[in-house]
């Protein structure tokens, strides 16, 4: 479908400048009640992600304690009846819903996490699949892929500096994800499989972490900019204007201080998962 008055009217965004733009809550009221009903049915599956937070939330603190994030698909009682149709029998799962909620629902309660499990991860890895799966759209599933793909690599470079074992913090099942976890040099594979692998291996190199962030987003802001090039006014365009609001509004909540503190505390959070690891596997002896 082609929306050619909603995307002219859009303001231009750059990365770098902190003007006021629209919110991600204000842009997707204007897209629930402008896109076609297949239209809005692909940029769900993008507010799926504040879902996931909703419901681990949910799983993990309870009713009384969870936080609540209303740009998701879905309110508190439909979270609340979601974990409600998985534990009661007599239920069956309304397949309106993402399947892929049902089994982490259903995982979370069977099963403990541990130091190769965490639930965070777990969840990442069923809804890129999900992504990846159950929709038509190449360009969502070419973003989702790419997005699972530098996370995964720049997880492998640096836990392989830090001589840290990493197979349990790949998501994903495609076949990055496949051969990061199983060759025994997957960074060396990578340089023929994909063709931007040198580049995230450049901004690895950046030791200044929240620069590193800065990186990063300026890549998938570049690649957004190529994808969306020859999409005018269609739902391509719509979706690349989303990711390129979130990354601003990302950054307008960040100072450098605070910023750096962040992305410090990947490294030590990876860290901290290797030696919680290693302390479980001698526990177990």
């Amino acid at each position: 479908m082609n929306y050619y008055a909603f995307i002219s009217g859009l303001p231009d965004l750059i990365l770098d400048e902190h003007k006021k733009v629209y919110t991600t809550r204000e842009y997707k009221e204007e897209l629930n009640s402008l896109l076609s009903w297949k239209d809005k049915n692909v940029i769900n599956k993008l507010f799926l992600k504040y879902d996931n937070d909703n419901l681990l939330s949910f799983l993990k603190f309870g009713e009384e304690n969870m936080t609540f994030n209303d740009l998701a698909n879905y309110n508190r009682e439909v979270i609340f009846d979601m974990a409600d149709m998985v534990k009661d029998e007599d239920r069956k799962w309304n397949k309106k819903y993402p399947a892929y909620l049902q089994i982490f629902i259903q995982d979370y309660l069977e099963h403990e996490e541990t130091p190769k499990v965490f639930w965070e991860d777990h969840l990442s890895t069923l809804y890129y699949n999900y992504l990846l799966n159950k929709t038509n759209n190449l360009f969502l599933k070419e973003w989702s892929e790419l997005n699972m793909n530098i996370r995964n690599i720049l997880t492998t470079l640096s836990a392989r500096r830090e001589n840290i074992e990493y197979d349990y913090l790949i998501v994903g099942d495609n076949e990055v994800a496949k051969l990061l976890r199983f060759s025994q040099n997957p960074t060396h594979g990578l340089i023929e499989f994909i063709d931007y692998y040198e580049s995230i291996r450049e901004i690895d190199d950046i030791s200044d972490l929240l620069q590193k962030e800065q990186r990063i987003d300026a890549f998938l802001w570049e690649w957004i900019e190529i994808n969306t090039f020859f999409h005018y006014f269609d739902i391509e365009k719509i979706m690349g204007y989303l990711f390129k609001l979130q990354m601003i509004e990302r950054w307008k909540l960040l100072d450098s201080e605070k910023g750096g503190k962040i992305f410090r505390n990947i490294v030590s959070n990876l860290k901290n998962s290797a030696k919680l690891r290693e302390n479980f596997e001698t526990n177990k002896r």
